[in-house]
């Protein structure tokens, strides 16, 4: 009970002085705080009695937290609470962690590693892709799952780790110290030249280092002859706002306004401009978005749209529109609350409507074309002018230029549950036959455009999964035949080659992708229309 009363004394005194802060008017306020009084009372009430009298125990830590959440499931969709493990969760995500630099999967009971982080702890003691970690200082770590051994490989910086490995080639395994260092999550996946004189940015996440990613990555496709470039963020689901701002400074040109934001605190209303500094040269520049494509990655299109800067294609974007700030709790915890909703240079809002709908009816919303065009006529949107006057809607994510339906084909039963296996049969599968032909390595664009899954090469596949899971083993796998054999050639690809030699084997399948570099002509003409120059611009250092 005491600590109940402490609670509620300390809700009282933080509501008191936070209205004072607004320089309410005292009447109005002892009114309001006596209210407030009340129900705070009777949620103290209404917890002891739940605490004392409730069918099965439970932690009033835990009773509080639900109910800061009820609070909030009412505000917006966006607005959450996050406990001091899943704030500190979604920062590393962000912000990156410190650990050794590997991405890993169990399969057959062991830690594999599936890549290792260029010039991370890892990679400089010589751990590679394929590695088994059977013990982690000194202590067996066969059949571990995988949240505890992220958390075994996980610690502060300069702290020692030790692995011991076992490697294909070698009679005994090996053991490795490694130092843990400060893994800084990257955003840029793949910076490739895709074509001739095309270059193709594909970004994740906008983190805090996205901005110098996307320098390095423009700097060295200009070096090698880029005079076009496919930005693509789809499935890209936002991230901090000013890491948006500059990546979008780096295609428009100074003076520019990006962005503007407004909510109902004076300090909410912020105004964003591109940077007089020069950077890159305005060459014809293709957005690509999706249903996935939300808040930061809307705040790029947005203004690439609005400036006539590029063209924007593929699917709507989701819809997010809302500002939200991050205020932290000694705990550990964190509050990420709505403050303001951003607006594009032509002035249009991005985000969907909420409200009257539940959390999952606002999701499945964002990736449903149906629900979307029955729920947003264009009749009821209010138009907006780019700058050279075209007409574009607001209030309902960015809407592309060019509308291209995707190609994806929802997988069959038994394919998901052959991708997803703890297993990790392609996988295993292309790690196997690399081992005993690594003849093919000597060149990957030969194994991209002809190389071809044999059918004996299938069936060994196939044997292979029927061998490990025996309630796959009286399925037919006919009708996923094709998908199969692309998917072996795709984690080949990875095996021999890393990440480009995968993309490439998608991109093959990418039908957004193939259909947007036909538009660039468009793309051209547009930035003529708005009076751009092609001229290069001095590149930044």
């Amino acid at each position: 009970m005491k600590k109940l009363k402490i609670i509620s004394i300390l809700l009282l005194v933080n509501l008191t002085f936070g209205y004072f802060s607004w320089e309410s008017k005292p009447k109005n306020l002892l009114a309001y705080s006596e209210n407030i009084y009340d129900k705070i009372k009777i949620f103290t009430s209404i917890l002891e009695t739940v605490q004392r009298a409730y069918l099965e125990k439970r932690e009033a830590d835990e009773l509080i937290e639900d109910a800061i959440k009820g609070m909030l499931s009412n505000l917006d969709p966006h607005t959450s609470y996050l406990s001091p493990e899943e704030f500190k969760e979604w920062n590393q995500s962000f912000d990156g962690y410190s650990g050794i630099g590997i991405s890993f999967a169990i399969i057959r009971k062991k830690i594999t590693v599936i890549s290792v982080l260029e010039n991370g702890s890892a990679s400089k003691v010589g751990i590679l892709p394929g590695d088994k970690i059977i013990k982690i200082n000194g202590e067996s770590v066969i059949g571990i799952k995988k949240e505890d051994a992220s958390k075994k490989l996980k610690g502060p910086a300069a702290t020692q780790v030790i692995i011991k490995v076992e490697r294909m080639g070698w009679t005994n395994p090996i053991e490795f110290q490694i130092i843990r260092d400060r893994i800084n999550v990257g955003s840029i996946t793949h910076a490739l030249m895709i074509e001739p004189r095309i270059g193709y940015i594909k970004i994740e996440r906008f983190t805090t280092s996205t901005p110098n990613e996307l320098e390095r990555a423009l700097n060295r496709l200009e070096s090698n002859a880029m005079k076009k470039l496919i930005l693509d963020l789809r499935g890209n689901s936002g991230g901090y706002l000013n890491a948006s701002v500059e990546v979008a400074d780096k295609f428009i040109p100074g003076g520019k306004k990006i962005l503007y934001t407004q909510g109902r605190l004076a300090n909410s209303y912020q105004e964003f401009y591109a940077t007089t500094e020069p950077t890159h040269s305005l060459f014809p520049l293709i957005v690509l978005i999706d249903h996935g494509s939300a808040s930061a990655s809307e705040i790029v299109a947005g203004a690439i749209q609005d400036l006539d800067r590029g063209l924007v294609v593929g699917k709507a974007s989701f819809g997010k529109g809302l500002v939200q700030s991050q205020y932290r709790f000694p705990n550990g915890s964190a509050l990420l609350i709505t403050t303001a909703k951003y607006y594009t240079p032509s002035g249009r809002p991005i985000q969907r409507d909420y409200f009257n709908k539940s959390k999952e009816e606002y999701y499945d919303e964002a990736y449903n074309d149906i629900l979307r065009k029955g729920k947003n006529n264009i009749t009821q949107k209010k138009a907006y002018k780019t700058i050279t006057g075209r007409i574009v809607y607001g209030g309902d994510g960015i809407t592309p230029d060019i509308k291209i339906e995707s190609n994806e084909n929802v997988l069959s039963e038994t394919l998901r549950q052959m991708i997803f296996s703890e297993h990790r049969f392609f996988y295993t599968f292309a790690e196997e036959y690399a081992k005993i032909n690594p003849e093919i390595k000597v060149d990957m664009n030969y194994f991209v455009n002809k190389f071809k899954i044999s059918e004996k090469m299938y069936q060994d596949f196939i044997q292979l999964i029927k061998s490990f899971d025996s309630s796959l083993a009286g399925k037919n796998f006919s009708q996923d035949k094709e998908k199969i054999q692309f998917i072996i050639k795709r984690e080949m690809a990875y095996v021999y080659w890393g990440n480009e030699a995968r993309f490439r084997i998608n991109m093959t399948r990418d039908k957004e992708l193939k259909e947007a570099i036909k538009y660039f002509p468009k793309a051209k003409e547009l930035l003529t229309t708005a009076g751009l120059t092609l001229t290069k611009r001095k590149n930044k250092i």
